[in-house]
Formats: C-alpha cells, sequence, structure tokens
C-alpha cells in the first residue's frame, strides 16, 4: 500500500502544477479572446439594428452564437476530468508494474 500511495503522490506532484498551468494559459486566452471579440459584436449589432430587418435577425443570430459558445466551466470540467483518467491510469500502471 505505501508503494501505491508514493507513486499516487509522486504522479499528483508531477501533474499538479501542469493542470494548473493549462487553467491558467486557458483563461488568459479566453479573456483576450472576449477582449478582442467585444468590438466585433458591436458593429454586427449596430448593422442589424440598421437594416430593415434587423428585429428579425438578432435573435437568430443570439441564438446560433449560445450554441456554439463553450463556457470557462466547461473546461475547466473536462480538465479536471481528464486530470483524474490520467491519475487513474498511473494507479493502474503502479498495480501492474508491482505484482
Amino acid at each position: 500500500m505505501n508503494d501505491i500511495l508514493r507513486a499516487l503522490l509522486t504522479a499528483a506532484g508531477i501533474l499538479f502544477p501542469v493542470v494548473i498551468l493549462i487553467i491558467g494559459v486557458s483563461m488568459v486566452a479566453v479573456k483576450r479572446g472576449e477582449a478582442s471579440h467585444a468590438g466585433h459584436h458591436e458593429e454586427e449589432e449596430s448593422v442589424h439594428v440598421t437594416s430593415a430587418g434587423g428585429a428579425a435577425a438578432k435573435p437568430a443570430k443570439a441564438a446560433a452564437a449560445v450554441s456554439d459558445e463553450i463556457s470557462v466551466p466547461q473546461i475547466l470540467g473536462l480538465g479536471l476530468g481528464l486530470f483524474v483518467l490520467t491519475i487513474l491510469a498511473l494507479l493502474a500502471v503502479s498495480l501492474v508494474a508491482h505484482m
């Protein structure tokens, strides 16, 4: 049991900083993308409002945008899931190696 715990601690010690780095980089990338997209979104809405069919086109545009977006909590959940799967895989490898 001591070897299993040592293997888990080693794997977690290696992967935890990597996961934290990935989460930090993805949050910075998402914020940078939001900042660069903010100006384009306002321009697109002003074009739709000034056009004759602007009222009908605006809800369709909003509905399409919602279905394509991936939120930060979804990214963090996927990262956490991959982290757990990696730890379990390392545990399995350690168990096989010690049997």
